[in-house]
């Protein structure tokens, strides 16, 4: 019994189509995966704090913790208050 000769014709350019076609559906599974699995919840949580975030009161509470340094100088040099 005699072996079948293997197909060397083109193996290259088949097996490149394959290759590509398989990287095309893996990128696009992980796109679609991190799209929806990741990036929407993580939007829709900053959606959720930016409803209810107030920058002025945020501001109140850093400068009056004493973070921002010419803020403490001024106040020290009797040029402002923390009012």
């Amino acid at each position: 019994m005699a072996l079948a000769k293997p197909v060397l014709r083109r193996l290259l350019q088949e097996k490149t189509k394959i290759d590509f076609g398989m990287a095309i559906a893996v990128s696009l599974a992980v796109a679609l995966g991190y799209k929806y699995g990741i990036q929407e919840p993580r939007r829709k949580k900053f959606n959720t704090f930016y409803k209810t975030y107030d920058t002025d009161k945020h501001y109140q509470r850093m400068k009056n913790a004493g973070v921002f340094q010419c803020i403490n100088k001024a106040v020290e040099e009797g040029k402002m208050t923390l009012d």
